[in-house]
């Protein structure tokens, strides 16, 4: 994930965690999580999921809505290319301890004005510390996207929707220009390293706020882009939906975008959530046996795989598989499974904390439903 993007994610996850409970007690807990996520990152793991939920993990380190839950059901992955028509033969229905919580997120909000040439390429949802908590929800215009594998790449203009705010005023960036947004107070913050904001509250515990990576806008068309924002009735929804993770495993944070609605790029970040206690207290209770260190994995769906070449060939769901191992000490953590889905996609998953038999069941579990994707590079 590039450093734009990742920076606007950064930010609206700072706001979000301003209204988290017990911040203390969760944030003592973060370093082993962004630790964790450094390594995953260096070491080959998709980025864009991965950092978003590693940098304030705190308040929103939680399930999302995924996944199409309009009739007809999700459809299983069909059979692998070359065989019969129809669905490979599946697992049976696999369920963990707790049911995975939906993807399936309400939009809130959205601009009906942006500047000529951007177009809608990506959403990326990150979910309350717990069912209770709403989640936050960052939509992406850019005026392309250079890296078809990875629509996180390069600058862009992004809406971030933050509801159930207890205190809207404690989240908002104030260091600006006080400005009014159709009534509602606001702040503008001018280009600093080329970016630029704008956030203000439309009441009900709700924080809205426009930011400019990398993309030259002036002040003027920031404010009108804000200006032009109106509620959204529609949903965002991922074409992946998990069935099943290990027990205590929950959806952190997940995205979709691409260059189309053909060419579409799903990554889940799942794991377990945060404990609330430092990491030196984590490592002692472990290596006392009282608590476990947990994990995660990121699932990515798309045209290529950042997993190694090579691997042990296996079956999943009738599909071909790969295993690939790392023999160098950092990879030795990281558990990959690459299933080649057909018609030139593949399904990744990368893991420190499960096994192989574990991604297997995951993978077996996941079911997708391309629909619902027009809006992507509109």
């Amino acid at each position: 994930m590039t450093r734009e993007i990742e920076d606007v994610i950064r930010a609206a996850q700072s706001r979000r965690a301003e209204q988290a409970p017990s911040a203390e007690r969760i944030r003592a807990g973060l370093p082993r999580r962004a630790a964790k996520v450094r390594n995953q990152r260096r070491y080959g793991l998709a980025g864009a999921v991965v950092a978003a939920a590693a940098v304030t993990a705190a308040a929103v380190v939680p399930s999302l809505a995924l996944g199409d839950r309009t009739p007809p059901a999700v459809v299983q992955p069909a059979g692998p290319a070359g065989s019969p028509s129809g669905p490979a033969k599946s697992a049976a229905p696999a369920t963990s301890a707790a049911p995975q919580r939906s993807l399936e997120v309400a939009l809130g909000f959205r601009p009906h004005w942006v500047p000529s040439g951007f177009r809608e390429h990506l959403r990326h949802v990150m979910l309350g510390a717990d069912d209770g908590a709403d989640p936050t929800l960052l939509r992406v215009w850019k005026t392309g996207v250079p890296d078809a594998a990875d629509p996180t790449k390069g600058g862009g203009l992004s809406l971030s929707v933050s509801t159930g705010v207890e205190d809207p005023a404690n989240i908002q960036d104030t260091s600006g220009e006080r400005v009014d947004i159709n009534g509602a107070p606001g702040f503008l913050s001018g280009a600093r390293d080329g970016k630029s904001s704008v956030s203000w509250s439309p009441g009900e515990g709700t924080v809205l706020s426009i930011d400019a990576s990398r993309v030259r806008i002036s002040e003027s068309d920031l404010l009108k882009m804000a200006r032009s924002v109106r509620p959204d009735t529609g949903v965002a929804t991922n074409p992946v939906r998990l069935t099943w993770l290990p027990d205590g495993w929950v959806s952190q944070a997940a995205l979709v975008g691409g260059r189309s609605a053909a060419g579409w790029h799903s990554e889940i970040l799942a794991g377990t959530p945060m404990t609330g206690v430092s990491s030196d207290v984590q490592g002692k209770e472990a290596k006392e046996g009282k608590v476990s260190t947990g994990g995660d994995v990121n699932i990515t769906v798309g045209t290529t795989s950042l997993a190694p070449a090579g691997g042990t060939i296996l079956t999943v769901n009738g599909w071909r598989a790969r295993n690939p191992v790392r023999t160098d000490l950092p990879g030795q953590s990281l558990t990959y499974l690459v299933v080649e889905l057909g018609g030139g996609r593949l399904m990744t998953l990368v893991s420190q904390g499960t096994t192989l038999d574990g991604l297997k069941r995951i993978a077996e579990g996941a079911e997708i439903e391309p629909s619902g994707l027009e809006w992507i590079g509109r």
